[in-house]
């Protein structure tokens, strides 16, 4: 995937002030959370220019040399700003944390704020189909998935968004063989750690049974339906609902 992807309307706005700036021999820092897109920004204003994470100084100094343009990553991770040599050079910059004023005044002439996904809704579902095709065409699945019923996690933004579309996209297209696979290399590593005496079974019984009930109740809506589906006694249903913390529902 690449290209800022813009459909909301405070996004697009900030599209054409990049594409504004772009033009201008001025430098810009771009700000906001982590995931909201600032590198991709950042390319759309310098697509040539080459990459650095600021914690980097001595190959930021290198690259400056030999460079007429860079993007810098976590501007603020920059130990020493006296090191730092603009004149007649163009960056772009990002930072995902607050930089002192005096530093921004100094080497900056432009300040873009990019807001988080959860402050632009209509991004969300563009970013979504892009980060699918990116992954079935990364991971050579033909799978779909139905994205509006997608529970996105945008804790991170487009970086925890991604990781929601990966997971679903493989468990959607894992088989049973392949799950069971997956259990018995996760408890193999519990059983390894084991310490003498523990008794394993009840110990991760609930890997089997709370995904069961879970999906149980959201199918079935009531724990009296649940339980004449799995054959249990409804106390019996009950207290396993009750032992593993489960929301009841009736």
């Amino acid at each position: 995937m690449s290209g800022f992807i813009a459909v909301d309307e405070s996004a697009q706005e900030i599209a054409k002030t990049a594409m504004l700036v772009k033009s201008l021999a001025i430098n810009v820092l771009i700000t906001g959370e982590r995931g909201v897109g600032k590198t991709t920004l950042a390319k759309e204003i310098l697509p040539n220019a080459a990459i650095i994470d600021g914690k980097n100084e001595d190959e930021i100094e290198q690259l400056l040399t030999r460079s007429e343009s860079l993007i810098i990553e976590n501007f603020d991770r920059i130990y020493n700003f006296d090191r730092l040599e603009l004149d007649g050079k163009r960056v772009v910059a990002t930072s995902s944390t607050t930089i002192e004023q005096e530093v921004v005044d100094r080497f900056f002439g432009f300040t873009l704020r990019l807001p988080p996904l959860r402050e632009r809704p209509k991004d969300i579902p563009a970013l979504a189909r892009a980060f699918l095709d990116e992954a079935k065409a990364i991971l050579t699945l033909d799978t779909e998935i139905d994205l509006d019923a997608l529970d996105a996690d945008l804790s991170d933004n487009a970086h925890s968004l991604r990781r929601s579309i990966y997971s679903s996209l493989l468990f959607d297209s894992i088989n049973e063989k392949e799950l069971l696979t997956i259990v018995e290399r996760f408890l193999r590593g519990k059983m390894n750690d084991a310490h003498s005496g523990s008794n394993i079974y009840r110990d991760y019984i609930y890997l089997y049974d709370k995904p069961l009930i879970l999906a149980g109740l959201d199918k079935y809506k009531s724990q009296l339906r649940l339980a004449n589906a799995l054959g249990l006694n409804r106390n019996t249903l009950r207290k396993k609902i009750n032992g593993l913390g489960l929301e009841s529902r009736d």
